[in-house]
């Protein structure tokens, strides 16, 4: 008699071993620094799958948080995160999450807001930075004829010595 299970139970009386792969990508995300303006607060951002399985929380002051102060954000990088849809929301105050990202597309790929894969740019604002101009130089300071009379229109001041 031959006996079934639900399960798999590998090789009971063999040498080798089940392995679990959890297989997951690397996700970084940018953010405006101190999202919840209280400077003396260490800020809390949470990964959360939109089917509660999967919920990572990082710190501003974490190894994976890496801010760059230049352009006011901070990179969160969330390892090992599934497949899966997810939002990233912010403590703000004692318990209350604000959702800062809704609808987040994490696959194989790479992670997908909309159509718009998260690290790259929108094709129309690389165009648009390729397109700028360079700043013209500052004109210099008219010569003094240039100028003409100069009138005083706050009469009631005086230097000292001058009355």
């Amino acid at each position: 008699m031959e006996r079934t299970h639900d399960v798999a139970l590998g090789n009971p009386r063999g040498k080798d071993f089940n392995t679990i792969v959890l297989s997951g990508v690397d996700l970084t995300v940018p953010l405006e620094m101190d999202l919840d303006g209280d400077p003396l607060q260490d800020d809390e951002v949470r990964l959360q799958s939109e089917d509660g399985h999967f919920e990572k929380i990082l710190l501003a002051s974490d190894a994976d948080a890496k801010p760059d102060p230049d352009k006011r954000i901070v990179l969160y990088t969330f390892r090992l995160v599934p497949p899966g849809v997810y939002r990233i929301s912010v403590r703000i105050g004692a318990e209350k999450w604000l959702d800062v990202v809704t609808g987040l597309v994490v696959s194989k790929e790479g992670a997908f807001l909309g159509d718009q894969k998260l690290g790259s740019e929108p094709e129309s604002v690389a165009e648009e930075k390729a397109e700028d101009p360079a700043e013209d130089p500052p004109e210099e300071a008219p010569d003094e004829e240039e100028l003409g009379e100069f009138v005083d229109v706050n009469d009631g001041y005086f230097e000292e010595g001058e009355r």
